[in-house]
């Protein structure tokens, strides 16, 4: 019956990490494809050029799931039972601002970008961050996880349409 029980919860974990990371691509197309597309465009010479970051976007998908999983990992391995919505906000700010800030001043301190691009950069993924870990929170303990899969599904189109729609506007 244990053995059982942690396979199901093994399979809840991969379940939920592949939500967790298909909601994360749909917020990062809809930022950097749409509202940040112009910072893109700009020319930083320590940048690839435009044709080289499309080619290598699934390298920076793969780069998601492996920051899906750790933030799992971690929210996993210190809610081992249903967390407060307290402590699950605290987990949120906290791994979302040591990450982003880990990030922005990596960043600052060997690749010549310009601050406000550093900035509006780690700001996305303090928000990625947030999104990862609602969805452990709310798909992880609940019996019932079919109307997430589908709420995290319909996310994704509608942020991806909106990404689509605000590229076509701006």
């Amino acid at each position: 019956m244990l053995k059982q029980y942690k396979m199901i919860k093994h399979r809840r974990f991969w379940s939920t990490a592949i939500i967790a990371w298909i909601v994360f691509i749909g917020i990062d197309f809809f930022f950097h494809a749409s509202l940040l597309e112009s910072l893109w465009q700009e020319e930083i010479e320590a940048i690839k050029p435009a044709i080289d970051l499309f080619i290598l976007i699934p390298i920076g998908y793969l780069s998601f799931l492996l920051l899906t999983l750790l933030v799992g990992y971690s929210f996993t391995k210190i809610y081992q039972s249903k967390p407060s919505r307290k402590e699950v906000i605290v987990f949120s700010l906290i791994f979302g601002l040591l990450y982003s800030g880990s990030n922005f001043l990596a960043l600052l301190s060997y690749v010549d970008i310009p601050l406000k691009q550093v900035m509006i950069y780690n700001l996305v993924y303090f928000i990625e961050i947030l999104a990862i870990v609602f969805i452990f929170y709310k798909t992880l303990y609940n019996t019932k996880i079919k109307k997430m899969v589908w709420y995290s599904i319909l996310a994704f189109f509608v942020l991806v349409v909106l990404g689509i729609t605000f590229q076509n506007l701006i």
